[in-house]
C-alpha cells in the first residue's frame, strides 16, 4: 500500500485520497463510520423513490401513522395566549432566575428558562379537574394561578418531567 494516494474503496468502490496515516485502511472514512451510515450506503437506488413500500403513503395512509395523538390537548393549550402569559407572569414574578440552581437569564448571558406547574404538575390539573377541551382549561382557575408555578432552566427541569422527587 502507498503512503500517501489514491485508493480505491473496498465497499463502495470510490477512489479516494488517502494521507499517510490511513494507510492501512481499505475503506474509505465514508464507509468505515458504521454508526453513521447506513448499511445500504452504498447500494445504488435499493430502497429509494418508487422502489420503497411507502413511498407516496402519506396520513393514514402511512403505517406509522397515529389517529389519536396522546398530548394533542397539551399542546393545544400551551399554544394560547393565557398559557403564554401565565409564563410570563411566572418568570417576571422569578425574575428570570432558576428556582433551583440560581442561574439568571440576562442579556449578557442567555439561559434557557422554562415554566414549570409546581406544586401540582400540568398533567394532575388536567386529570383532576377533568379538562376535555381547550375551553375547559381557559375556565380553569388552577391551571393560570402563577403560585402554582416556578420558573426553572432546562438542565433542572428536565429530571422532574413526569415525577416530583424535586
Amino acid at each position: 500500500m502507498a503512503e500517501e494516494g489514491i485508493l480505491k474503496c473496498s465497499v463502495c468502490g470510490k477512489n479516494r485520497y488517502l494521507k499517510f496515516k490511513y494507510t492501512k485502511r481499505t475503506k474509505c472514512s465514508s464507509c468505515s463510520l458504521k454508526w453513521k451510515v447506513p448499511w445500504n450506503r452504498c447500494l445504488k437506488g435499493y430502497m429509494s423513490g418508487e422502489k420503497n413500500i411507502n413511498f407516496g403513503k402519506f396520513g393514514s395512509d402511512h403505517p406509522k401513522w397515529v389517529e389519536n395523538k396522546k398530548r394533542l390537548l397539551d399542546k393545544q393549550i400551551r399554544t394560547t395566549f393565557k398559557y403564554r402569559q401565565w409564563r410570563g407572569d411566572v418568570f417576571t414574578r422569578d425574575d428570570y432566575t432558576c428556582q433551583l440552581c440560581g442561574i439568571k437569564s440576562i442579556a449578557s448571558v442567555k439561559v434557557y428558562i422554562e415554566a414549570d406547574h409546581y406544586p401540582i404538575q400540568f398533567s394532575q390539573i388536567l386529570k383532576d379537574k377533568n379538562i376535555k377541551s381547550v375551553e375547559d382549561a381557559l375556565m380553569c382557575e388552577e391551571l393560570w394561578n402563577i403560585n402554582n408555578g416556578r420558573t426553572l432552566c432546562k438542565k433542572c427541569h428536565d429530571p422532574t418531567r413526569g415525577k416530583r422527587p424535586i
